[in-house]
């Protein structure tokens, strides 16, 4: 029934394109289910049993084998969340307003929103630094076009970003490792990376909210944009805690709040703070990993690469932190050019981090995979076709 935890390379070829909604499901009526030893127990056996079936086969993509246990983990994090180290009845809709649902579809509802609310908009357990949502008096079909105009921009620039890749080495299975190229070409396609990540993720975020609204399931101030103001980001915690997306914060404090039931230790504190810090960033690892694990083209070293690029950040942030210290205690106040000199150093900081990152993904084949087409490809197909001029393999 249970296969083997490191999965084997050579399995065979199967998309089940059902499993992710199946453990979403079974979660979703678990948090319906009123809180029992014997809910739990099944709850958990069924979402092991579904879990188990991830490592038996490949879907034949990669980004997908890649994403496949990571989406699993988060579904599960979140019901043990909710229903394991939580009663459901801690948790409360702002609209509700302490109103206690009662009958089969309330308590359904009220589970589809906790559920699929990952940063607990208009709950009472909204996680900090999310910005600020839409004003009241915002349009629905206003914001819809808006969204929906911002989803195609954010297409463009993923494009634009994408297409370096399909004319370089790192187009094919043999792609060679990035760290054989030179320097500035590493610091190119680490930005690249980065830039890509940030598109993909709006355009996702901008295309769902366009069309939760315009259903009229969900209203503008139910959709916040998923990312912070970059003028925030002076400081690599900044960047993690104020502008990159906030879906999985709630998630990776979970470690450090299990912890402290046990372990007394008092919030304010250096201990408390650098204990969430790190395990925060190990929690993601580990997720990342497993993710890396189930995909059949990576190897150990490969997926350590990642790991790196992780485990990395937490040691930046304590750096910095040092030195913000040790300029307070000189008299150093903030400012324009500190915060000018910040934003220097996350940036350099990031370049050079993400080409742990970018080896991974080049290595285990990621980058060769066409997730979306191409308006590049085909405009210069186009182009080759009805002019006689270059096509993309000519550029």
């Amino acid at each position: 029934m249970f296969p083997s935890f490191v999965p084997d390379k050579a399995r065979p070829l199967a998309t089940r394109p059902h499993l992710i909604p199946s453990i979403f499901l079974v979660c979703l009526v678990g948090t319906v289910l009123p809180p029992s030893l014997a809910n739990t127990l099944s709850v958990s056996a069924i979402t092991l049993y579904l879990s188990a079936q991830i490592p038996k086969a490949t879907s034949g993509k990669f980004a997908q084998d890649y994403m496949l246990p990571i989406q699993t983990l988060l579904l599960i994090t979140q019901w043990l969340d909710f229903c394991v180290l939580h009663l459901p009845d801690e948790f409360s809709r702002d609209e509700d307003k302490e109103k206690i649902p009662k009958t089969w579809w309330e308590k359904l509802s009220w589970s589809w929103s906790l559920n699929t609310t990952y940063r607990g908009i208009g709950w009472n357990w909204k996680v900090k630094n999310v910005p600020e949502a839409a004003p009241l008096s915002t349009k629905k079909w206003k914001f819809v076009a808006t969204e929906a105009l911002k989803a195609c921009i954010w297409y463009l620039l993923y494009d634009l970003c994408r297409y370096p890749f399909t004319v370089s080495l790192y187009k094919s299975m043999s792609a060679p490792d990035i760290f054989s190229d030179s320097l500035p070409k590493q610091a190119f396609f680490a930005l690249m990376v980065g830039i890509m990540n940030y598109c993909a993720l709006n355009l996702q975020y901008s295309a769902g909210s366009a069309l939760a609204v315009a259903t009229g399931l969900y209203t503008p101030q139910d959709w916040p944009p998923i990312m912070g103001r970059l003028s925030d980001v002076s400081s690599v915690r900044a960047f993690w805690g104020k502008f990159w997306h906030q879906n999985l914060r709630r998630k990776l404090t979970l470690p450090f709040n299990l912890i402290t039931k046990y372990i007394p230790i008092r919030h304010g504190t250096l201990v408390s703070r650098y204990t969430q810090l790190y395990l925060a960033f190990i929690t993601t690892t580990a997720i990342h990993h497993i993710g890396a694990m189930n995909m059949p083209t990576s190897s150990n070293a490969n997926n350590l690469s990642q790991a790196a690029f992780f485990m990395l950040q937490p040691a930046a942030i304590t750096l910095e932190d040092f030195v913000v210290y040790l300029a307070k205690k000189a008299g150093v106040k903030e400012s324009r050019f500190t915060r000018a000199i910040g934003s220097a150093w996350t940036f350099v900081w990031f370049t050079y981090t993400l080409r742990f990152a970018v080896a991974f993904f080049a290595n285990s084949g990621v980058l060769s995979e066409e997730v979306l087409p191409s308006a590049i490809h085909e405009a210069l197909g186009l182009i080759k076709r009805h002019s006689g001029g270059p096509g993309l393999e000519e550029l």
